[in-house]
């Protein structure tokens, strides 16, 4: 069939473009503009004629040294970027550049025995509690080696079923999303956007009075044996007005501690411990308290996951944090995939098709930001999953889920990310009910999250996906599934 296509095309190349005149008939052949011009659906890929072009007039100057094989890979690589956006796939998406990217990462994996991976995984409220998450961080982990459950802040909405810790009663938390305290006039709040202190802001302290605030970290009862597991303490913070004293112990042992001067804009502080320590407690005295922006527990190498929890957000507030903060957070963490789970907490508040449209625009600006703050690191936008709203005596999925679903995919295959459609996952139109009224239940009474099952079951068809993808990539490095670099110049 590619035969006889390259066939056409070299005729439409010598066919004279007034044709050829027999007797009264006169022969006449489309050229190579005329066939390139064909319009195509209003959803296909404005480049995809450019690519083809491009192909086929590479064929003039190697006819000698066509391989079918290298053109047709092309022409299905670029067809598929047209037919993700405009079809529905349960499969993770994304064009040439994006999967470029996700390789790399899955190269970075296949080192995970030597070298720590991070993966940072944002999203609103259905991955609270560690939900999604810490089940695809725990199937990593037992693959690609590692420990700890990554960062957290000092307080959590919804506490971590996969850490047990406390902290003393002076601790508040603020956020930079959402209601933002009116106290706070800076946008200082980091990769977690939040940060927590122990003193109010602005602090009134003019006898100078020693404060107190402590952090205990124990093993989780419950939960995955590799998140027991760590051996290494991270605390990012900033402290800028007055000195202030630290002291890391585990199980009554000191390990650590020192001063933090004033006008520290950002610091990282490390501590290690060969063996797992039943209790760590963290404190901090001074007239003041820092900014703790999280605390993270880590193995020395392998696969490190964050959950990073943003209750109510639409995943539009990347833009206004401060990029000078944000980006050295990031430097210091050095992610090598971030995971955005968004779009279920606009939803309910969409009323037209500009509403929609907007809020892709929004979540591309947020891509586009996140990737210059981690350059050549892959993002993985989540869509969101089934929502239902009440019709009559049925629950149906809410009338503009789609819609915004479609314009997240758009943003994210238009900014060379990858994305994964979790209401297909799920199995598409109508599918919370079968959710809710599965045994177990694997949807809440509300039609819109995941029970603890459910947040496995969707986990799985998530990392299925992940897999295939990675599958691919192993099978496309080995040296005889690879396309020699000279078939096409």
């Amino acid at each position: 069939m590619l035969g006889i296509f390259l066939l056409l095309f070299l005729i439409m190349l010598l066919f004279p473009e007034e044709g050829i005149n027999l007797g009264k008939t006169k022969l006449e052949f489309p050229t190579t503009k005329e066939f390139l011009a064909i319009k195509m659906p209003a959803d296909t890929i404005s480049e995809e004629e450019k690519e083809i072009k491009k192909i086929m007039d590479s064929v003039v100057v190697v006819t000698k040294k066509l391989d079918s094989t290298a053109i047709k890979k092309k022409l299905d690589s670029i067809r598929h970027k047209r037919d993700s956006i405009r079809k529905a796939s349960k499969h993770i998406m994304g064009n040439e550049k994006a999967i470029n990217k996700l390789d790399k990462f899955f190269a970075k994996l296949d080192q995970a025995a030597n070298k720590k991976v991070r993966i940072m995984h944002y999203g609103d409220s259905q991955i609270e509690s560690d939900r999604i998450t810490s089940y695809i961080r725990n199937e990593l982990q037992k693959k690609f080696g590692g420990n700890g459950a990554g960062l957290f802040p000092v307080i959590q909405v919804s506490p971590k079923w996969t850490l047990n810790n406390t902290q003393s009663e002076n601790w508040k938390r603020y956020v930079g999303f959402g209601k933002k305290d009116p106290a706070v006039q800076h946008m200082k709040y980091g990769a977690l956007m939040s940060f927590c202190r122990f003193t109010p802001i602005p602090t009134e302290n003019p006898d100078h009075k020693i404060f107190e605030g402590w952090v205990k970290l124990k093993k989780a009862k419950i939960s995955y044996r590799r998140v027991q597991k760590y051996s290494q303490l991270y605390i990012y913070l900033r402290n800028i007005n007055q000195e202030i004293e630290y002291e890391i112990a585990a199980d009554g042992k000191v390990l650590q501690s020192g001063n933090i001067s004033s006008n520290t804009p950002y610091k990282v502080i490390k501590t290690t411990f060969p063996p797992t320590p039943n209790e760590i407690r963290i404190t901090f005295k001074g007239a003041e308290s820092p900014d703790i922006f999280a605390i993270s527990l880590e193995g020395y190498k392998g696969v490190i996951m964050d959950n990073i929890p943003l209750r109510g957000s639409s995943g539009t507030s990347f833009t206004r944090q401060d990029p000078e903060l944000l980006g050295k957070m990031y430097k210091s963490l050095s992610p090598d995939l971030i995971l955005l789970e968004f779009g279920g907490n606009t939803i309910p508040y969409i009323k037209t098709k500009k509403q929609i449209t907007d809020y892709g625009n929004w979540l591309k600006q947020q891509i586009k930001y996140l990737q210059r703050l981690n350059p050549e690191i892959p993002i993985l936008l989540m869509g969101p999953g089934d929502m239902s709203v009440k019709d009559k005596t049925e629950y149906k999925t809410h009338p503009k889920l789609t819609g915004v679903r479609d314009v997240l995919k758009e943003a994210a295959l238009s900014s060379d990310c990858l994305f994964w459609d979790m209401y297909e996952g799920m199995g598409g139109r109508n599918s919370m009910p079968q959710w809710v009224n599965a045994k177990p239940a694997l949807g809440a009474s509300d039609y819109i999250h995941f029970t603890p099952k459910g947040a496995v079951k969707i986990s799985k068809i998530f990392l299925e996906e992940f897999y295939r993808l990675y599958n691919s990539y192993k099978t496309l490095k080995k040296p005889e599934n690879k396309i020699p670099d000279d078939t096409i110049h």
